[in-house]
């Protein structure tokens, strides 16, 4: 059976190996990303080609940017888009001239690339002829499968559609310059400055922010912004950072002393408790001795902004040892959440870690 796909969002609770035993424990959030507007807005500052695939950058009817998608054609008046959210989360895109869909219900899919895991859940129909789903954590693992597969393989409730992955490599890759120079402002002609020779490649972007302007980042540049500000050895980014996010399905990793930190995203905003008790249902089976959960709501200090955190611990995930998962869900401009989580075996490093990005996040908020 495959996994499940949640509500809009895709997300994948695959098993992967994380630093021997904390990794095992801490795949995959349950996090939904934001709801798709409906249907495509005005073509906006970019538009790209390459080989049968064609983008554009989208902005809403007030100019602001909302999303990069490219899309090609396929038989029986089938088009396949790919594309990235103003938060950076990657979408797939499904639109047909000829279907009667309802818009605003769900479309029950299961998708794979070749040979490889199925996947199965929802996507939203956006309008009549058009569905699609946003990836959360997974985003950046399938995206980099549809760029290296050849078939793409899509089943519905009516029919099954075989799509050829014809220079998704390159597309994808376009795609995602598309992004990076719309979602930061740049001119769509703008090419980015070659880096000096092994110098490596910043975490964040490379205009810093201050105030709230840093709630308005993309989960990546925000974690980006936070791990490489106060004071550098507490978090370290890894040198090979594109291996690492495809590894982990992650919109950034970055190691704490012996313990590590994950940006995984923009999600919907619940409550605490209900924070809590999704993610305990989600951890439940990977936990082999007792498990414990806690969630409270804690204001940053010096501002008026309120962090939901939830803390999860398992006494024996299998090979004796004890983890413990902290996740603080802090506001999004656009009123939803980004998710950001500390695991650690020892309680006190992930605690700490925590407690040590807030402070580097307020110390930015408050910056004058």
């Amino acid at each position: 059976m495959g996994a499940p796909i949640a509500p809009v969002n895709l997300r994948y609770a695959t098993e992967r190996r994380f630093m021997a035993s904390v990794i095992r424990w801490m795949v995959g959030t349950w996090m939904t990303a934001a709801i798709l507007v409906t249907g495509f807005s005005v073509p906006a500052f970019a538009k790209f080609e390459s080989g049968p695939w064609t983008g554009s950058a989208y902005a809403s009817s007030s100019g602001k940017f909302e999303r990069c998608v490219m899309t090609s054609e396929h038989p029986n008046g089938m088009r396949l888009g790919f594309g990235r959210s103003v938060e950076g989360a990657f979408e797939i895109w499904l639109l047909n001239k000829a279907w009667e869909l309802q818009p605003n219900t769900a479309q029950h899919v299961t998708l794979w690339v070749d040979g490889g895991a199925k996947r199965t859940g929802d996507f939203q129909v956006v309008s009549k002829d058009a569905m699609a789903a946003q990836f959360g954590a997974d985003g950046a693992a399938l995206a980099e499968s549809l760029k290296r597969g050849n078939v793409l393989h899509i089943t519905t409730a009516t029919q099954a559609i075989n799509f050829k992955l014809t220079g998704t490599f390159k597309a994808i890759g376009e795609l995602d310059q598309c992004w990076t120079q719309s979602a930061s402002g740049a001119p769509a002609t703008a090419k980015p400055a070659a880096p000096a020779a092994g110098a490596a490649k910043p975490a964040g972007p490379a205009k810093r922010v201050k105030g709230m302007d840093l709630l308005a980042l993309s989960p990546r540049d925000f974690a980006g912004q936070v791990v490489t500000s106060g004071k550098p050895g507490f978090f370290t980014v890894p040198e090979d950072l594109p291996d690492a996010m495809r590894k982990w399905n992650a919109a950034l990793l970055w190691n704490v002393a012996d313990g590590l930190g994950l940006a995984t995203g923009v999600g919907s905003n619940p409550d605490a408790e209900a924070l809590r008790d999704n993610l305990v249902q989600q951890k439940q089976p990977k936990c082999k001795g007792e498990m414990t959960s806690s969630a409270d709501t804690r204001p940053l200090s010096g501002t008026t902004i309120q962090v939901k955190r939830v803390e999860i611990r398992c006494s024996d995930i299998g090979d004796g040892k004890a983890v413990t998962e902290i996740f603080a869900f802090y506001p999004h401009l656009s009123g939803q959440l980004l998710v950001i989580s500390h695991v650690a075996n020892d309680r006190k490093v992930a605690a700490g870690a925590d407690a040590e990005f807030a402070k580097r996040v307020v110390a930015i908020l408050t910056a004058k």
